[in-house]
């Protein structure tokens, strides 16, 4: 078998283009990895992964609304590469594949690159997403591959059979961790072999041995394109919705290819004391994830100087606090807080705070709120908050004024999004 140390050539996939329409409205004015998350981008969290793993080719295919993605990368990450035919960072526009200018599947935006696996040469392919936030050392799922003499394998975590239920892709493995087969968001997922109330969730991220990525990606483009789910399960060998987990993994299974599931809890980070990932798919799953980094003992670690969240600094300027109460609240740079309270909140670059309350909120940045009381609530970046005004404490009031509140049964609050550009 070879060794990790013989793969020194690995070439990743960043899937940047997605649409994220679960997390409207922040989703409204950019791509889901451009999302703000503390004083980062979602994005930053897989390729500081992959940068500090030592893979140092990556390729980020963006589409949906990826201007402020670009700029992000551009002033925050292309200077950390070497830009050289060794070291690389590059974005992929659709428009710069060889069909029609758009991706129709996560596998059709690697069909429509194919000619950068060929010009690489890698010894491994990954394909990551990038909209969600998770610390994990890609090159121990790389050794994984090479070790078991693996086509692909795919990193899963196990969580609550409950929780799976309609929610995730499920992997379904044997003893030797062998995926036996793949089911889309089952209302019953099939559990562990020796655990019946977790099952294996995919994560959505892949290592591939290259020539077999070829190989499938060649069929898998034979293959009518149709967005109907049960036209490919009656049709497998016909039709296709180019998607990885639908349409690519199930080809590879049917073909007898040897597909392994790395179990992501076993993957070790330096400076960790445990695994993390969210899917923040939806305002609730943003909004929990974000106040994870308030906790007491917060399972995220953002202050690990071993594996440092690497982002573009957007200013310079320093944090100011003026006769203030704060508790448990995250400062990005250029925030003023004048005669205010804040508790257990977010508030990003350049947010002043006058003379206000605010609780449990996320403020993405450059806001201005003076005499307001603000609970519950997510403001997204550039909305100017009125004077005397009082948002996330009656949700009939904030749906009067057009602002959009949502209510999940599992919080014991709604929670309000002030959209970008919103003007009261």
């Amino acid at each position: 078998m070879q060794a990790l140390n013989e793969a020194k050539n690995v070439l990743a996939f960043i899937l940047g283009g997605g649409k994220g329409s679960r997390l409207w409205p922040l989703t409204q004015p950019r791509a889901k990895p451009a999302v703000p998350f503390a004083n980062y981008r979602v994005i930053d969290f897989v390729l500081s992964n992959m940068y500090h793993s030592g893979i140092r080719k990556i390729l980020v295919l963006t589409q949906y609304k990826s201007y402020s993605l670009h700029k992000h990368l551009k002033y925050g990450w292309y200077s950390l590469f070497g830009n050289s035919k060794y070291e690389f960072i590059m974005t992929l526009p659709a428009s710069q594949g060889y069909g029609d200018g758009w991706y129709k599947g996560t596998a059709d935006a690697i069909t429509q690159n194919l000619r950068f696996i060929e010009e690489e040469n890698p010894d491994i392919v990954n394909v990551f997403g990038g909209d969600h936030v998770f610390f994990m050392n890609v090159s121990q799922m790389n050794q994984y591959l090479l070790d078991k003499n693996c086509d692909l394998a795919i990193a899963a975590i196990p969580v609550p059979v409950s929780l799976a239920a309609k929610t995730y892709g499920v992997l379904v493995i044997d003893q030797d961790w062998n995926l036996t087969s793949f089911e889309e968001k089952p209302e019953n997922p099939t559990p562990l072999p020796n655990n019946p109330n977790y099952c294996l969730a995919s994560m959505g991220n892949y290592a591939f041995k290259p020539h077999v990525l070829l190989e499938e990606l060649a069929l898998d483009l034979e293959k009518e394109t149709t967005m109907d789910k049960e036209l490919v399960k009656q049709y497998p060998d016909k039709f296709s919705t180019h998607d990885f987990g639908y349409d690519v993994i199930p080809s590879m299974l049917r073909h007898e290819k040897k597909v392994c599931v790395y179990n992501f809890e076993e993957n070790f980070v330096p400076g960790m004391a445990q695994h993390y990932w969210r899917d923040i798919g939806n305002i609730r799953e943003y909004y929990i994830a974000s106040m994870e980094l308030l906790e007491q003992q917060a399972r995220i670690n953002i202050y690990n100087q071993e594996w440092p969240v690497l982002t573009y600094i957007e200013t310079q300027e320093p944090v100011m606090v003026k006769r203030s109460s704060l508790e448990n609240v995250l400062l990005a740079n250029g925030v003023v807080v004048n005669n205010s309270e804040l508790e257990r909140s977010i508030l990003g670059y350049g947010v002043n705070v006058e003379n206000s309350q605010v609780k449990s909120s996320i403020l993405l940045g450059y806001n201005i709120v003076k005499n307001a009381v603000i609970k519950n609530t997510i403001i997204d970046r550039g909305v100017e908050i009125p004077e005397g005004l009082t948002l996330g404490l009656d949700p009939e009031q904030d749906r009067s004024l057009g602002l959009l509140v949502f209510e999940y049964e599992s919080l014991d609050h709604a929670i309000t999004v002030v959209p970008k550009g919103f003007k009261f």
